[in-house]
């Protein structure tokens, strides 16, 4: 087993002026940076945006490929064989690092990259950066939770029972990926009181962004909902 190093390197929500100094130094001493792309011949929005905040001149650059569909198994996907020229260039010796949006603890797939690697005896390490409903909600000028309340994150594809039974338990709830789930999400929130204690942001940190009114289109795959069901 090689002596290569294996990050996770969070970049943000999506502005480059948000990206850690850890992010900017493990990156710019990457011999590899793996770029996660949707499809073949995309553009991979972190890796742009680590492009513009640190110098990336002197890695390799190696794509892989994530398609953005729904119930995609990215696990058995990465025991398919994609991850070979990284356990190769781990094998050499260098130090790998793959960027994600956000931050790798949350729904990431670089956090899926890092313990499949673990598990066949690589070091791994994690930059954390800055998810992008803590970054919303700083543009929105929101707190996510205060003094005794509870905060719950969920995915947009969890379903309506779960996302009620969460709605019960937590007092402030954030839903990420919720574009596709907005269709029946949005009547919920209007029987539940909730629309107007909702913030959309759509794009955070891109061109795109918008931050407000939930029933504002056109929605995205990076819409996330920001709710208090206390108010403000």
């Amino acid at each position: 087993m090689g002596k290569g190093i294996f990050y996770a390197v969070s970049v943000g929500a999506g502005d480059q002026l948000d990206m850690t100094l850890r992010a900017k130094q493990v990156l710019e001493q990457a011999d590899v940076v793996v770029a996660p792309v949707t499809k073949q011949g995309s553009a991979s929005a972190a890796y742009t945006i680590a492009a513009q905040a640190a110098d990336l001149s002197r890695a390799q650059i190696l794509e892989m490929l994530f398609p953005m569909k729904a119930h995609t198994d990215y696990r058995e996907r990465l025991r398919s064989g994609i991850l070979q020229p990284v356990c190769a260039a781990l094998d050499e010796g260098k130090l790998v690092a793959m960027v994600t949006l956000g931050d790798v603890s949350v729904y990431s797939t670089a956090s899926y990259v890092r313990q499949l690697l673990e598990e066949k005896g690589y070091e791994t390490r994690v930059a954390a950066g800055v998810p992008s409903f803590c970054a919303g909600a700083a543009k929105a000028k929101q707190s996510l939770c205060e003094n005794g309340e509870t905060l719950g994150i969920l995915p947009g594809v969890a379903s309506r029972e779960v996302l009620e039974q969460a709605f019960d338990e937590f007092d402030n709830l954030v839903i990420m990926k919720a574009g596709r789930a907005l269709s029946w999400l949005l009547p919920l929130l209007e029987e539940r009181g909730l629309l107007e204690h909702t913030t959309m942001l759509r794009d955070v940190g891109m061109a795109s962004e918008y931050v407000g009114s939930p029933q504002a289109e056109p929605y995205s795959y990076f819409t996330t909902l920001l709710i208090r069901q206390r108010g403000e």
